[in-house]
């Protein structure tokens, strides 16, 4: 198995514990890390503004307060002129799994 940057933890049978890491160590790359989990797949700019909406995020700022990035890169997504990264795109998703296990939004 090949190791990546500085991701060495491992579990209690000495594989990778982040499912990233171990998903880029067996195959190589960011098309197979979406392969082997779906929350890490590309998302649209219609799917994010769905996802805001879903979440009561009525702006770009509140979301972009929320995750920790700037208000125009919010902006950008949303336009389509760059992609959501994946890692975002993830938490995106988890937030939206949350709410609709538990009815609120995160802190």
């Amino acid at each position: 198995m090949t190791r990546t940057a500085s991701h060495s933890v491992k579990n209690s049978q000495g594989a990778p514990q982040c499912g990233i890491v171990s998903a880029f160590a067996k195959e190589g790359g960011p098309a197979s890390a979406s392969a082997a989990d779906p929350m890490l797949a590309s998302m649209q700019p219609d799917e994010l503004r769905g996802a805001m909406d879903r979440l009561g995020y009525a702006t770009q700022s509140s979301l972009a307060q929320a995750i920790g990035v700037d208000r125009s890169t919010v902006s950008l997504w949303l336009e389509g002129r760059i992609g959501v990264p994946r890692p975002v795109a993830k938490l995106v998703r988890l937030l939206l799994v949350h709410e609709s296990t538990t009815g609120r939004v995160a802190p």
